[in-house]
């Protein structure tokens, strides 16, 4: 984390959930950073990046989107989010039951 916050940072505005897991990760290490820029679209990001401009946190389920940039994992406390499901009240859809038999107790 000391090594990432040494380097321009290209951050999501507040209220993203990858800004939150990032905030969240940075204090669980105390590293403080402070971003070079605050940008509300991943793809903006990415084009700083490819500047470069700067490094970027983003999910790893989106990384696979651009494959010319470099890479690299956090090796310890990645950051994290949680995700919840959220249907109305009342009778469970069946769409939603069969989603929610996939969702381990632990994972609950």
């Amino acid at each position: 984390f000391a090594e990432v916050a040494r380097m321009p940072f290209i951050d999501f505005t507040p209220g993203w959930a990858i800004r939150s897991a990032v905030d969240r990760a940075f204090r669980a290490a105390m590293v403080e950073r402070v971003p070079a820029f605050e940008v509300n679209d991943i793809v903006a990001a990415s084009e700083l990046v490819r500047h470069d401009l700067g490094v970027c946190v983003i999910p790893e389920s989106i990384a696979a989107r651009f494959p010319d940039l470099a890479l690299r994992r956090f090796v310890r406390n990645p950051p994290r989010w949680h995700v919840m499901v959220v249907r109305p009240r009342g009778e469970t859809p069946p769409a939603t039951a069969a989603l929610l038999r996939h969702i381990t107790p632990a994972a609950v």
